[in-house]
């Protein structure tokens, strides 16, 4: 691989085929100069395919953008839905194991024993399990019914 050493005033040719206009300073310099000559021709023609593509690249009809639109907004409100749902879930859970703990104070923990061993509940696990079965599923979908 052979090193070859540029023109100092590559950059600055660059930066002024980006910005669409050459100064007849360095457009003289650009005829004169190999290296900045090769530049002018490859970047050039890398600069015309792109504005060419920019050109021909086709548009999306007003309908079809308003509905994507309107089916980006739906799921972003399905997304801040689903993230308050959980968070009220973990809510409604924390609350739900505190008043355990407060209402039954260490039954909570012999029950707890009677889970792992598996001894029947007595009345108050049983209404607990129960409420918690049928207010559930109903609190996610009257959560869901909001949007």
């Amino acid at each position: 691989m052979t090193s070859r050493a540029g023109c100092a005033r590559e950059d600055e040719l660059l930066a002024a085929l980006g910005r669409g206009f050459v100064a007849a300073d360095l457009a003289a310099h650009a005829a004169a100069c190999r290296s900045c000559r090769e530049l002018r021709l490859v970047a050039g023609a890398l600069l015309d395919d792109r504005a060419r593509a920019i050109a021909e690249a086709p548009v999306p009809a007003a309908g079809t953008m308003w509905w994507r639109m309107r089916v980006r907004q739906r799921q972003e409100a399905m997304g801040r839905a689903r993230r308050s749902l959980l968070v009220g879930q973990a809510a409604t859970l924390t609350i739900a194991l505190a008043l355990m703990v407060a209402l039954f104070g260490p039954e909570v923990a012999g029950g707890l024993r009677e889970l792992a061993a598996g001894v029947r509940f007595g009345t108050p696990w049983l209404l607990a399990a129960a409420a918690a079965l049928l207010l559930a599923p109903l609190a996610g979908w009257a959560a869901l019914r909001q949007e």
